[in-house]
């Protein structure tokens, strides 16, 4: 079952897009996607976290993002992963 929850990125929607890459792909993740929308895989010890992302609005030097978790280890509670991914922000 799919979760979601909104993230508040301070910058603009191509600002999250080159930062969300590099931080997913750093951590040896899948980043693809543009400023509206895009998916993004990562492997952690206990499993894969596979979900999604959409850009919701970007108001002057803020953009808001609606983040979707497909798949994530059973294990681990979507607050904790929810902290993970605002994290790298």
């Amino acid at each position: 079952m799919a979760s979601s929850f909104n993230i508040d990125y301070p910058g603009s929607a191509s600002d999250f897009v080159v930062n969300a890459t590099k931080a997913i792909k750093t951590k040896g993740g899948i980043f693809t996607g543009d400023q509206n929308s895009g998916t993004f895989a990562l492997k952690t010890l206990i499993g894969s976290v596979k979900g999604g992302y959409k850009v919701i609005s970007g108001v002057g030097s803020e953009t808001k993002v609606a983040i979707t978790i497909n798949q994530k280890p059973m294990l681990v509670p979507m607050s904790k992963i929810q902290e993970v991914i605002e994290g790298y922000f």
